[in-house]
């Protein structure tokens, strides 16, 4: 595999043009560009910075990335490709597509910006309220790790919540917390120059370091 040297200004190119040219035979003329542009660089940059996880989780992570295929089976939308891609890194132990459960290290690309962070998409209620527990168990503790998070000037808490569950000895910010349905704290820019450079990686490793405890503390969480 080709060492990750940045991504090309082809890269977003070929994200809009997919986007206005969301069809088979569009891509069909245009799928040596895609590996060229978009497939190769991904899967290089998403394998250079699995080896940098140990930084920003204090363990080797696995890598996946997205497929340009869309699921059309029970949406609306039949637009056969996404114009975006992604990958998600979690923890080697997990196989096939485990890692949705859990939380994991992510990475966005779309025509407009990207957006990265840590989340969980597709929590069980079995581990939302092993979560919940959790946060009962300790709440000084879990409150002294919200409001690092919520000082930090890059990332913000994202995601659903419950209308009806709360725990009213815990302060407003840890409130916010407790009622997540979906757990995502990433940050979204615009098109940067540090996009089209070989430091990316070790750019996001340095930013996800400061979610390390955040990580850690979900990862704990067994659910029953």
């Amino acid at each position: 595999m080709k060492k990750f040297e940045g991504f090309k200004p082809e890269t977003i190119d070929f994200m809009w043009e997919l986007r206005m040219n969301n069809s088979k035979e569009w891509m069909d003329q245009n799928r040596d560009r895609y590996k060229a542009v978009l497939k190769e660089p991904f899967d290089a940059f998403a394998a250079e910075l699995a080896e940098l996880s140990p930084m920003f989780c204090g363990k080797k992570m696995k890598y996946s990335v997205s497929r340009i295929n869309r699921d059309i089976r029970y949406t609306r939308d039949k637009s056969p490709y996404r114009a975006n891609r992604w990958i998600v890194l979690y923890d080697e132990k997990f196989r096939g597509t485990e890692w949705k459960l859990r939380p994991s290290f992510y990475f966005e690309l779309d025509p407009e910006g990207f957006t990265h962070g840590v989340g969980m998409w597709c929590a069980t209620p079995a581990f939302l309220t092993a979560y919940r527990k959790k946060i009962d168990s300790n709440p000084a503790a879990f409150q002294r790790l919200a409001k690092k998070i919520d000082k930090d000037p890059l990332f913000q808490l994202e995601g659903e919540e419950y209308k009806k569950i709360r725990n009213e000895s815990l302060d407003p910010l840890a409130q916010s917390w407790y009622k997540k349905k979906d757990i995502i704290i990433c940050t979204r820019s615009a098109m940067e120059d540090i996009l089209f450079t070989p430091e990316l990686p070790q750019y996001l490793a340095e930013e996800w370091s400061r979610l390390k405890g955040l990580y850690a503390f979900l990862e704990d969480i067994e659910a029953e």
